[in-house]
């Protein structure tokens, strides 16, 4: 029963982990002096999902992920849902074909998909109409952002296995937990 209760937790826990992620982003790295290292913790929760989590779960969280950035932006409705989901498809396909489980790996992995959700987002700006200055805000800011990003996604992604792992959603903690429930019934 615990268990089931756990792995019930993980979704709604997920969501309210990527809530505060955004609201430590748009709140704490806002402030201009620190602007130019404002990471996309919420990109990195769809790197997690793409790589550990089944088709429809991270593609509804996903989906979720999208609309809580576009509540916290001033965006055009979908702009966020559409490059979110975009990365979550690359990532989900790359995934699939290139089986990433080195850390300095998912490092390279989290540094290219920065590049190719801020180009995304120049591309759908471009469509829009609206890119006349984002060219050269954006080569502005991608080397701090590149850095940032190099460095927290260790960190996101550490946070999150642990989560995983206290839900019981990967699988070797819910063996390790059966394992331990087993041995907790046995009389001494």
């Amino acid at each position: 029963m615990k268990a089931r209760l756990l792995k019930l937790s993980n979704f709604p826990g997920i969501l309210i982990i990527a809530l505060l992620a955004l609201t430590i982003q748009s709140t704490l790295f806002n402030h201009p002096s620190i602007a130019f290292f404002q990471p996309d913790f919420l990109l990195f929760f769809t790197l997690w999902v793409a790589i550990r989590r089944e088709f429809v779960e991270g593609g509804i969280l996903t989906l979720l992920f999208g609309y809580l950035v576009e509540i916290h932006s001033a965006a055009p409705q979908g702009f966020f849902l559409c490059t979110y989901m975009a990365v979550y498809f690359i990532a989900r396909f790359l995934y699939q074909q290139f089986q990433i489980s080195s850390s300095k790996v998912l490092v390279l992995v989290g540094i290219s998909f920065s590049i190719i959700m801020r180009l995304l987002i120049l591309f759908i700006l471009y469509l829009l109409n609206r890119s006349e200055n984002a060219w050269h805000h954006t080569l502005q800011l991608l080397a701090p952002t590149i850095l940032s990003h190099a460095i927290l996604i260790v960190i996101t992604f550490r946070v999150l296995q642990r989560f995983d792992n206290w839900t019981l959603k990967n699988p070797d903690a819910e063996r390790h937990h059966e394992r331990n429930f087993h041995l907790d019934e046995e009389f001494i």
